[in-house]
């Protein structure tokens, strides 16, 4: 046989089988299968000996432990899943099987047995399921002050620190106690002092329990007797917006003059209060910060289009005596957006009537009154928010953010799969919980976790308040206007809610940037040829390969310096394929088998991809020597 024909005919084998492979991956294991794994729990408890028994409700959750237990995603239906007694096999010794549980989270249970009028009992004691997979905690830190005041309150974070290195904010599930005669600390941190004739010290002490772990924690605090002669600090001048300045445009750095006391006292806090009234009757931010002190990045989505505002600011000395309020400083924003049909939603980022992620036969673009979505700028990738509880009354506007805009770091994710979405969502009543659903356009993993930013409190980790579902394309949050998820800091009726889903593989990064239409680098894209190749780092093949460099490449020292070396020297030939078509597409072609090999290990593991692999390069072999043995 002819060598180039024999040469040509292995080469076809090759690619037929590898194509076929895949093929048949993608046939019979869809993503939405492998999105979120699951497993099966068998409760057992002593029967309830009432007559008139009618059955019992099995409650769950996931997360933390404690009310309320509103799970979903089991098989059997979402929290409570009632069960009759004639279900049971033996209702003296009763026991019922749960199936389709998360087998990454810890799962809460309680019992609750009703009668035949329907009345229910209380809750029984708490059990929980935890899956080999989660990880365990291993310690607890407060964060806070160091001193307090007499005759005052100051707030303390206790965080949680997990065997797989995550942290989650657990201040409100702790049990908070304190040594002093002159000091109190409740359930939610809050440590309230009294006066006192000299300064003393005071241990405030949390623990945490999850499962059967509990880890406690102390922090020394002194509590400051304040001189009777402190003088207040001078009154701030705002030094930007000038008063009655237009076309503000966002983001928003509201700047003051240097502090100045007559005491000398050092500058501990500001307190800032942005209204669109003038008498501040009614407030838009209102944020006490020892941060931002002379300056003051106002959060995304808190200002809107075209309206005027009025801004002030006062100061507090090392014993928290106060300021006289500054001026008044009024000033009138921009049109941020161009939005002819006012629906909240960028024109360049509307959707079409393809979109239909909550699946009910209707164009999400045709009923606003319940879900909005936008679509990124290039088209790479879409995001949808629906309202779920019947406390969120309207969904004003919406938008996706690219994280390269955001210049800080600091616990910033190793990388935002489709970026920043924000909205601005208002609520029946000031203070009101809110469950919405957010949709991906692409396919999200129980493994990822859903990081929430802004300016005032920076990058952090929500998952305490937030659900992965089991279609692998979605999540439930939950927000409280003036609590956790609202970035204004304040019950007013509007939550203000930026946020993106974190892929696995680190916490925080800086890598180098890249020119390519501004999506090379900053914001954990870092995929420079294959961005280049498919025109945006948020298009499905190019997040495939970013999740596989997470999670295979990253953790791993001989990966980190391949990814670095990767950075380095990738950029300029990423712009040369970026200006070249064909380039581009012979690029794009060449990525398929890495990116079939990406999508075997991120969907079936490292095993079962072994095996596959083996199993293609025996068929090979055997080819191989099937088309040697034919030219002898």
């Amino acid at each position: 046989m002819d060598r180039s024909l024999s040469s040509k005919c292995l080469f076809n084998i090759i690619c037929c089988a590898f194509i076929s492979v895949i093929s048949i991956l993608t046939l019979f294991f869809p993503p939405s299968i492998y999105a979120a794994q699951s497993t099966d729990v068998t409760l057992a408890w002593s029967s309830n000996s009432e007559p008139d028994l009618g059955g019992y409700y099995i409650y769950y959750k996931t997360g933390s432990s404690g009310a309320p237990y509103n799970g979903t995603g089991a098989v059997e239906g979402n929290s409570p899943i009632q069960v009759p007694l004639a279900d049971f096999d033996n209702p003296a010794y009763p026991e019922y099987t749960i199936h389709g549980l998360s087998d990454t989270e810890t799962t809460y249970f309680v019992l609750t047995a009703y009668d035949t009028d329907g009345n229910e009992s209380g809750y029984s004691n708490e059990v929980s399921y935890h899956p080999p997979s989660v990880a365990t905690l291993s310690s607890l830190s407060i964060s806070g002050n160091n001193s307090v005041n007499e005759n005052s309150s100051t707030g303390y974070t206790a965080t949680a620190t997990f065997s797989d290195g995550s942290t989650q904010t657990v201040t409100g599930s702790a049990d908070w106690t304190e040594d002093s005669l002159f000091a109190s600390i409740n359930g939610s941190g809050v440590l309230t002092v009294s006066e006192v004739s000299d300064d003393v010290a005071v241990t405030i002490q949390a623990s945490y329990t999850i499962g059967e772990v509990i880890k406690m924690v102390t922090k020394a605090v002194t509590i400051v007797d304040v001189p009777p002669t402190n003088l207040p600090p001078s009154m701030p001048i705002i030094a930007y917006p000038e008063n009655g300045q237009d076309e503000i445009d966002v983001p928003l750095d509201i700047t003051t003059e240097p502090f100045s006391d007559p005491n000398n006292d050092s500058h501990s806090q500001s307190r800032w209060q942005i209204s669109d009234q003038s008498d501040f009757s009614s407030l838009v931010v209102d944020v006490t910060s020892n941060t931002y002190l002379t300056m003051f990045s106002v959060p995304h989505m808190v200002l809107i289009s075209n309206q005027k505002y009025y801004v002030r600011v006062r100061f507090y000395d090392f014993y928290s005596v106060a300021s006289d309020w500054s001026g008044s400083v009024e000033f009138t924003t921009t049109s941020f957006v161009e939005d002819l049909n006012s629906n909240g939603i960028s024109d360049i980022e509307e959707v079409d009537d393809s979109v239909d992620f909550n699946l009910d036969g209707i164009s999400d673009i045709y009923q606003p009154q319940i879900i909005k979505c936008v679509q990124a700028s290039d088209g790479s990738n879409y995001i949808g928010i629906e309202k779920v509880s019947s406390s969120a009354s309207e969904i004003e506007t919406l938008e996706i953010i690219d994280p390269d805009t955001i210049s800080d770091t600091v616990n910033r994710p190793a990388d935002l799969i489709f970026g920043l979405f924000s909205y601005r969502l208002r609520v029946n009543q000031p203070g009101d919980t809110a469950i919405l659903k957010i949709y991906f356009s692409g396919e999200i993993f129980s493994s990822d976790t859903l990081f929430k930013y802004d300016t005032i409190n920076g990058w952090y980790d929500y998952s305490e308040h937030t659900t992965f579902n089991n279609d692998g394309q979605s999540v439930t949050l939950e927000v409280k206007d003036g609590g956790y998820g609202d970035s204004d800091g304040l019950a007013n009726g509007v939550i203000v809610d930026p946020g993106g889903i974190a892929a696995s593989g680190g916490s925080s990064y800086k890598i180098a940037t890249s020119s390519i239409g501004g999506s090379g680098g900053g914001g954990g894209g870092g995929c420079f040829i294959a961005t280049a190749a498919f025109g945006s780092k948020f298009e499905e093949h190019v997040r495939l390969l970013r999740r596989f460099r997470d999670l295979y490449l990253m953790p791993f020292k001989i990966g980190r310096v391949f990814v670095n070396a990767y950075y380095k020297y990738s950029p300029p030939v990423a712009d040369f394929i970026a200006d070249h078509d064909t380039l581009r597409a012979m690029v794009r072609w060449s990525l398929i088998p890495l990116i079939g090999l990406s999508w075997m290990l991120l969907h079936l593991g490292i095993g079962p991809t072994l095996l596959m692999l083996l199993l293609m390069c025996f068929t090979m072999l055997i080819c191989y020597r099937k088309i040697s043995f034919e030219r002898q």
